[in-house]
């Protein structure tokens, strides 16, 4: 099977070309090599001697094809991208090679679009930085667009919560609330991109930060939404029932019974549980 992978690779016109001159000729000894190598099922080695190949004779298409098809299935994307580029230039006539080229660009614009909305975010514009990773995120096709967009909203993550603590200070709570909203939006993100519906343990101090500035903003209602959102993604996710308990609890009148529910689900102590039971109880005496 790997030697069938190796001839794939390898482009077949290796053989046809004549040996010229010095630079070339130790970019053909490197080639040949390479090929060697692939018979030997060691791609890795051959991805060494194809870059040989290519530091000795920049212009040697041959390396820069085969280089970009292995590059592409050991899963080195930045690599194969830029060898499929350098191809593409030495031989326009390629069809197969041009097209290959300009999927990498397509793929290297949405990265860069990723990026851009992590910039955009520093900028200020949280909702609109996020928006624009959610959609890269949803449009990802391949497993490395989807981690590299990933890693981008990772890197938001914290600029947010850094800017929502800002807010908190500012005494601007209703701007907190809404940062801090788009921060968890992002843990959401990454769960479900993950396939594993857990959110991350770090959005924990996050949702009780979210909450607080809703309390303090006078708007205890203002992460109703959100922490259902979370508990629609992470059902289990304790810190979220004990917050949304809390909303309950702050509203007029407080809902004993729902909060008590909420609590626990999130495993608190039976004696909470029972407290606030007891308090659901008596009013509905009263």
């Amino acid at each position: 099977m790997r030697r069938a992978i190796a001839r794939a690779l390898i482009i077949p016109i290796l053989f046809t070309m004549p040996l010229l001159g010095g630079c070339q000729s130790e970019s053909k000894k490197h080639l040949y090599k390479a090929e060697d190598l692939f018979e030997k099922r060691d791609l890795e080695g051959a991805q060494k001697e194809l870059q040989l190949a290519i530091q000795a004779d920049p212009n040697n298409v041959d390396a820069h094809k085969s280089l970009a098809h292995i590059d592409e299935f050991l899963g080195d994307q930045d690599g194969a991208a830029k060898e499929y580029e350098a191809a593409s230039a030495l031989d326009p006539s390629d069809q197969k090679i041009l097209q290959k080229a300009r999927m990498y660009r397509a793929i290297q614009e949405m990265v860069d679009n990723a990026n851009r909305a992590v910039d955009q975010i520093k900028s200020g514009d949280a909702e609109g930085g996020m928006r624009a990773l959610k959609d890269a995120l949803m449009a990802s096709k391949s497993k490395y667009l989807r981690d590299k967009t990933i890693s981008y909203i990772k890197q938001a993550i914290p600029i947010l919560v850094q800017q929502a603590e800002h807010q908190v200070k500012d005494k601007k709570y209703q701007d907190a609330v809404k940062t801090y909203d788009e921060a968890i939006r992002g843990f959401m993100l990454i769960a479900e991109a993950s396939q594993s519906h857990t959110m991350d343990p770090g959005a924990d101090a996050v949702l009780h930060s979210a909450n607080e500035a809703a309390k303090d903003g006078g708007t205890p209602d203002a992460t109703f939404k959100l922490l259902n959102d979370v508990l629609t993604v992470d059902p289990d996710n304790k810190t979220a029932n004990l917050e949304l308990a809390q909303v309950y609890l702050r509203r007029t009148p407080p809902d004993y019974d729902t909060a008590a529910d909420l609590e626990e689900r999130a495993g608190a102590p039976d004696a909470d549980v029972k407290k606030l039971r007891a308090e659901a109880k008596r009013h509905r005496k009263g």
